[in-house]
């Protein structure tokens, strides 16, 4: 297995929540992924890793990240030893993927297809049916070869979710209740990507990984834990 980074913006994260006492992410919201690319580095941003992250249509999903148990206290070195978390990804369809990367505060859901004709320009609204995002989600998008985004969504932007309702929603940039302008409806097949979150730690393989259908493949995740504090007296 590869080694694994921790990323600049996790780093920044974690110097957040020990200094300047701001909130630890959701243990729930641990998810793993995995990306069809080598050339991500730990100055890549959530939108690079997401951008590059397999596809739903695949039969691919995020694998969250459980831990086995909380670990034990060992009397001898007087530390508490964590556990290590397997997570085993089994591909419905062939996969291949470089990278595998950890999200913390992530989204279950990778992504949702859905093309032009679900793009309505005259009301900035996108329809996916069943779609599972909630107000203030955040969302990248990307289109299919061949295809063109329409013209008001940018690649590599970071979008968050406005006024959803089930089966469609509006768009804004990230701070902003004003929806975004939509201008056409673009052309082809796009995907809604789930950018919610920090990317903490990737793993690059040094060849190309290949998953046949109906195969498994697996991570072991060890559990590194910061603490500022004494235990148990020491």
């Amino acid at each position: 297995m590869p080694q694994g980074t921790f990323t600049n913006g996790w780093i920044s994260q974690a110097a957040n929540i020990l200094f300047c006492g701001s909130a630890a992410p959701d243990t729930t919201k641990f998810f793993l992924g995995l990306a069809n690319t080598n050339a991500l580095t730990r100055a890549n941003s959530m939108v690079d890793f997401v951008s590059n992250e397999l596809l739903a249509t695949d039969g691919y999903a995020r694998s969250q990240l459980v831990l086995p148990n909380n670990g034990s206290y060992d009397t001898t070195n007087n530390r508490q030893e964590l556990p290590t978390a397997t997570i085993t990804f089994t591909a419905q369809n062939t996969w291949q993927f470089q990278t595998v990367f950890l999200l913390a505060n992530g989204h279950p859901v990778a992504s949702m297809p859905f093309a032009s004709a679900n793009v309505n320009s005259a009301t900035g609204r996108i329809a996916i049916a069943s779609h599972p995002w909630v107000s203030g989600d955040l969302l990248v998008f990307t289109a299919d070869p061949t295809s063109t985004l329409p013209t008001g969504i940018n690649p590599l932007t970071l979008y968050q979710v406005l006024s959803p309702t089930t089966n469609d929603f509006a768009l804004g940039l990230v701070g902003s209740s004003t929806p975004i302008t939509i201008q056409n409806t673009g052309s082809g097949t796009f995907r809604a990507r789930s950018a919610n979150g920090t990317v903490a730690a990737f793993a690059v393989e040094s060849n190309l990984i290949t998953v046949l259908a109906a195969n498994s493949y697996s991570y072991q995740i060890p559990i590194v834990l910061l603490n500022t504090g004494l235990v148990a007296g020491n």
